[in-house]
């Protein structure tokens, strides 16, 4: 038969034996579970939190990057008009330099035309006063064209002088 005294020993030493394990082995490994546990759950808040402000930082840049694009199309635009009335203000200016050029031979024609005018009313004039000389020295001979002779030549001899001047 069983004993019963062997029973109860046995009983103790397992009773024994489980609070050992209990406290040494039982209880370390459970708060290392815990404790880890404790780790991975905190990693995921952390990451929660990692993701949320992740999310928060990509709405502002696709915000900035939505001002940036508005900004660029504005520069560019602002650098059209300047480019167009940079080009209207070299067209004016050459167009202002082109009829500047355009009355300035204008006057140099009309100024041309005057001096040929009056370079050919000196040749009429020496023409003419050839003539009278060659007409007034073959009838040098008459008082009468004597005082006609000397009358043209003071008076071509005054218009030589205010010619020249």
């Amino acid at each position: 038969m069983l004993r019963l005294d062997g029973i109860v020993f046995t009983l103790i030493n397992l009773l024994i034996l489980y609070a050992a394990l209990r406290h040494f082995l039982i209880g370390p490994i459970q708060s290392v579970l815990e404790q880890r546990k404790q780790m991975i759950d905190g990693q995921f808040a952390s990451a929660a939190g990692k993701e949320e402000q992740a999310m928060q930082l990509k709405g502002q840049y696709e915000g900035l990057l939505a001002d940036a694009k508005g900004e660029s199309r504005r520069i560019l635009e602002d650098s059209r008009q300047r480019a167009q009335r940079e080009y209207e203000s070299r067209v004016m200016e050459a167009e202002k330099q082109a009829g500047h050029i355009v009355d300035k031979a204008r006057k140099d024609v009309e100024l041309e035309k005057q001096r040929a005018l009056d370079g050919m009313q000196k040749q009429v004039a020496q023409v003419a006063m050839a003539a009278a000389e060659k007409i007034l020295s073959e009838n040098a001979g008459s008082v009468a064209n004597r005082s006609i002779y000397d009358s043209y030549i003071a008076g071509a001899g005054e218009a030589h002088e205010a010619d020249s001047n």
